[in-house]
This record gives structure tokens, C-alpha cells and sequence, in this order.
């Protein structure tokens, strides 16, 4: 029996916990004179440079008391954002394309996360067993590929990357489950192939799987896929917040990418992961500024599957940081 794998409770993260709201848009200020900011994210290593930038005083410096609560899923914070229980929060780009073509009044503040150009430095690979037939990604077509939802990163991401190696994706059946599920889905023979994120990368590699397609970097190199976002209201009502927000998490991502050593102290404070994991995970790209760039590329793609219904006026959903 392979080694299973392990951290279950990332994939199942801590239920959403609404805080108390001190005004109408659940601000009030401290003694400190800074202004307390509720910020949701997810259990996963990309929330390591808003840990970091709390730590290093980069929201104080910009007047902001943040508190990180966790969620379940982007798509759990995507709803409070849009209520008013959250005034900022983090979901993936295609949640987040997926919720404004419902017509969810949605606004991207400041990119989180993306990729580079590696295949081989990608926090996103499709594994498949060592004695798999599957030799690489020509032979994906007609299979089944475990995903942790359907509509989404994964089966948006992996058409792309197929396409973009010159192979027809037709016939792939997405299978959603849990990424703690995968593992033995694949063992059993219920699945061909999984895709898996950092952790989990890791512990695929631990287990002896194989990598046959890095598909966030083949899909969209150099590209944002991960983005903190607001509500229209909460960002017409406080753009001093906004603005300050942005300004801190751009020196937080910034101060990231030249401190890897100290993200991977905090994937273990923080995030939960076993310190021989954090110890070896890779680590995504972590952009400045508001890549609008990106959700393009993401929106066309989401258009192409089926995501979303038609693109969204694109302008017209990111609030540009100010020089």
C-alpha cells in the first residue's frame, strides 16, 4: 500500500465563521486608530504572503488591523463578500468569472497568485500512477480525470493546456471529489488521473505518482489565477480601504517572492502543513499590482467551456490600484 495521503483537513477546511459587524460595512477603528479589516481566505499555501505581510506591519502601515478567517472555498466567500459579512476576500479567477455572469456584484482589488512559465516549477500537475499506460498528456483524450470541482480551474486549465501541445481534449471526463480522495480514487482504478495543487503535489510525488501535465503553466504561463476581491457597494463606500488594502498586499506579495523561507515557516504556523512538507512544497508567483490581463485570458477560456454564458465588461470589474 502506498503511503496515503495525508492532510484530510486541508481539503475539508474550517466552516466560515462570520464576524460582528461595528458599522454597516463591518469596519470600526481601534485605540490603535487602525482600522480593523476581516479578510477570508482558504487553506492553502497561497495565503501565506497576506500571513506574511501582517506579520512584517504592512496593513499597519497602511492603517489596517487585518484578521484572516478561513473559509471553506472560495465559492463560501464569494456570497459574504457580495452580503456585506466580508469586506474583502479571496476566490480563484474562474469562481470569480462564474459569480459575476450570475450577476453577483463582484470587483477585483489586488492579484494574489499566479504562475511562471516552468511546467517543471508548477504548483499544479495532472499524476497518474507509475505503471500507467498513460505515457504523457497526448494519451489524456477519453479518460477520467479526478478534479476537486467540476466548472472550474481544473477542467477549464486542462482543455487549454492539451490544446496548446497540439492535442484534441475530447472525450475527458471530469470526476469531482475531494483532493484527500484522490489517492485511492486513482488506486482503485475509479479514475485515470488526478490533478492535484500544492500540497497535495508533494504528497503525490511522495506516493511514487507521475506527472503527465502541469497544466495552470501550459494552459496560461506568466498568468494570475488567484485574486482578492470586494463588493461594488463596499468598494463605491470605502475606497480609502481599498486603496490601503492594495498598497499593503502588493509590498506583502513583493517582500514574498524574495522570502520563500519565511512563506514556508507560516505554511506550517498557519496553514497546517507537516514541517517535511512545507519544507519541499513549491510556491506559486506572487504579482504586484492588478493583473487584468489575466482575467481575460481566464474569461475566454471559462467562455470556451461553458463557465460563464457571455465575457463581462471586463473595465468594468477591477478596481485599478492608484500610482
Amino acid at each position: 500500500m502506498k503511503r496515503s495521503m495525508k492532510l484530510a483537513a486541508l481539503a475539508a477546511s474550517s466552516m466560515l465563521a462570520l464576524a460582528a459587524c461595528g458599522s454597516d460595512d463591518g469596519l470600526e477603528e481601534g485605540e490603535d486608530g487602525l482600522t480593523k479589516l476581516t479578510v477570508y481566505q482558504i487553506t492553502t499555501t497561497d495565503s501565506t504572503p497576506l500571513y506574511l505581510g501582517i506579520q512584517e506591519g504592512f496593513f499597519e502601515e497602511e492603517g489596517l488591523d487585518v484578521e484572516v478567517k478561513i473559509a471553506e472555498s472560495g465559492s463560501a466567500i464569494i456570497p459574504s463578500v457580495v452580503n456585506g459579512e466580508s469586506p474583502i476576500g479571496y476566490a480563484n479567477v474562474v469562481s470569480d468569472l462564474a459569480a459575476i455572469d450570475q450577476g453577483l456584484d463582484i470587483k477585483f482589488v489586488s492579484s494574489c497568485c499566479g504562475v511562471g512559465s516552468d511546467p517543471d516549477e508548477s504548483t499544479s500537475q495532472v499524476f497518474v500512477e507509475e505503471d500507467s499506460d498513460i505515457q504523457g498528456p497526448e494519451d489524456l483524450p477519453g479518460k477520467k480525470i479526478a478534479v476537486n470541482s467540476t466548472k472550474n480551474l481544473g477542467d477549464v486549465t486542462i482543455p487549454v493546456a492539451l490544446e496548446n501541445n497540439g492535442i484534441d481534449p475530447s472525450g475527458i471526463e471530469y470526476v469531482p471529489m475531494n483532493y484527500s480522495d484522490m489517492s485511492g480514487a486513482l488506486e482503485r482504478g475509479d479514475v485515470d488521473a488526478i490533478w492535484m495543487v500544492e500540497p497535495f503535489r508533494t504528497i503525490a510525488l511522495d506516493n511514487g505518482y507521475r506527472p503527465v501535465l502541469s497544466n495552470f503553466v501550459e494552459a496560461f504561463p506568466d498568468a494570475t489565477l488567484g485574486y482578492y476581491i470586494t463588493s461594488g457597494d463596499f468598494a463605491e463606500n470605502n475606497p480609502e480601504i481599498v486603496e490601503s488594502f492594495q498598497k499593503a498586499m502588493d509590498k506583502s506579495n513583493e517582500y514574498a517572492t524574495e522570502n520563500t523561507d519565511k512563506l514556508r515557516e507560516l505554511a506550517v504556523s498557519e496553514v497546517g502543513l507537516d514541517q517535511d512538507v512545507a519544507d519541499r512544497i513549491l510556491f506559486g508567483v506572487y504579482p504586484t499590482g492588478l493583473d487584468t490581463e489575466s482575467i481575460k485570458l481566464y474569461g475566454e477560456a471559462a467562455l470556451d467551456q461553458g463557465v460563464i454564458s457571455e465575457e463581462p465588461d471586463y473595465d468594468s470589474l477591477v478596481i485599478e490600484p492608484v500610482e
